[in-house]
């Protein structure tokens, strides 16, 4: 076999063995001739000028793109058209080379808990593309198509930016279409140890809703006095139908460290050396509120829900310590099966619940290319007391840390190892209890990612 039969046998077997959901796009590293480690650390995680160039509607900061665009985009229309204007239409542009990146997906796991307990059953599970670039001045999107092996398709993040709609200092933004709702200082879809309880657990199983990251509506966010960010959104919301639409804002500051606006003196060029060094501290605040429908159509309940909170992301030297809190308050989130209502089957129980979820995670550079990180996650909420026929709630916590390890063997070539282990505390029924868990030892999951 010749040295170009195998490069292309290894290719095909990195690609099989991709790792779960990534958000790296090499088609920016295509568009400026830069290496993926100029906005990330351990990609699909951003480094602090990653999250400003994600901030900055994907252009570089400062107005400054324009400079480090290396694949000259094609332009629709003349500058001239901007003075025509509205007798001409305003003029834009389209990249000058695909803005599509592939990544195929694949996992395997090991769990002592199952039988077998070690799988390929995520290897070769979806292929995904991800579009994403800018339309001319001030107009960027972003597109994420997933096909599964089983036949399956999904659309998840699909959008469009329009930024600077006053000035030209990003102070006033919108996203439309299915995004992230911007309820953190820091991007949550971009955990590459697993997702977050906080942003993806919900409450039981009649009671789906959770804060996720595809969530259909509009969203206005800008940067004021480059340090201070804001947003505020109206959705769909996820999970349950929903009775009404969900509101949502967030506040934040950045003290030291980069700018969230990615303006520095004298100008915005990714110059660090060690860009994931960023002494800093961003906090912040975020409301959530909602109301969902449950139990069959014929008598659905609303469950209205509220859910505050806050975040922190500090830095110092190599280490990066974040985190989340979440306080949430179900106003009517259970239903029950109920004999005397056959012709239902399922009623709400009128009983409320309140559910306190956090988590704090360490990640650690030890080379640019060797990078572990550990998470500590909480989660106390409350469940019908079993018995005592419905009437009243009992309280429980679960508590789950989430070990793991990137080695990037290349820029865009990743291996990740992580675990999980969990526990419960105890709970207390009427005429019984069940015993309290200590942490036990989870999945192990080993993935590799390739970003092409």
């Amino acid at each position: 076999m010749n040295r170009a039969a195998i490069g292309i046998a290894v290719a095909f077997v990195l690609l099989l063995l991709s790792c779960d959901r990534t958000a790296a796009t090499p088609a920016f590293a295509r568009k400026y001739k830069t290496s993926c480690m100029t906005c990330h650390t351990g990609f699909p995680k951003l480094n602090a000028f990653g999250d400003a160039f994600r901030r900055n509607g994907y252009q570089f900061p400062a107005g400054t793109d324009p400079d480090f665009i290396k694949e000259e985009p094609v332009s629709l229309g003349s500058e001239g058209n901007k003075k025509a204007f509205p007798d001409a239409v305003w003029p834009g542009s389209i990249p000058g080379s695909s803005p599509v990146s592939l990544f195929l997906n694949g996992e395997a796991d090991y769990n002592p808990k199952v039988d077998p307990r070690f799988t390929f059953g995520g290897l070769g599970s979806s292929i995904e593309a991800v579009a994403a670039g800018t339309a001319g001045e001030d107009v960027s999107f972003w597109g994420h198509f997933i096909l599964n092996s089983d036949g399956t398709a999904e659309l998840n993040r699909i959008f469009i930016i329009f930024s600077n709609l006053v000035g030209d200092t990003y102070a006033l933004n919108m996203r439309v279409g299915v995004f992230e709702p911007g309820l953190f200082s820091f991007s949550t879809h971009r955990a590459w140890l697993e997702g977050y309880w906080l942003t993806t657990r919900p409450f039981s199983n009649d009671m789906g809703w959770t804060i996720e990251e595809t969530q259909k509506g509009i969203e206005l966010n800008g940067i004021i006095n480059g340090r201070f960010t804001w947003s505020a959104g109206i959705v769909e919301s996820f999970g349950n139908p929903h009775a009404d639409k969900d509101y949502y804002g967030h506040v934040a500051y950045k003290f030291g460290g980069l700018p969230p606006s990615g303006v520095v003196e004298p100008g915005a060029a990714p110059n660090n050396s060690q860009p994931f060094i960023d002494n800093s501290l961003t906090i912040g605040a975020f409301a959530y509120a909602g109301s969902a429908s449950l139990g069959p159509a014929s008598m659905a309940a609303d469950n209205k829900f509220t859910m505050i909170g806050g975040d922190f992301n500090a830095y110092y030297d190599r280490f990066n310590l974040f985190g989340g809190l979440g306080v949430r308050h179900d106003g009517q989130p259970f239903i029950v099966n109920d004999s005397a209502a056959a012709d239902f089957g399922l009623v709400a129980t009128g009983l409320s619940a309140n559910t306190t979820v956090w988590f704090a995670e360490l990640d650690y550079v030890v080379f640019p290319w060797l990078l572990p990180g550990i998470r500590y996650e909480s989660w106390s909420s409350q469940t019908p007391d079993i018995g005592g026929a419905g009437l009243a709630v009992v309280s429980y916590s679960e508590q789950q840390i989430v070990p793991g390890v990137v080695f990037l063997i290349r820029p865009n070539v990743k291996a990740t190892l992580r675990a999980s282990f969990a526990g419960k505390g105890a709970v207390s029924y009427t005429g019984g209890a069940l015993p309290s868990v200590s942490l036990q030892p989870g999945t192990v999951s080993l993935a590799l990612a390739l970003g092409i």
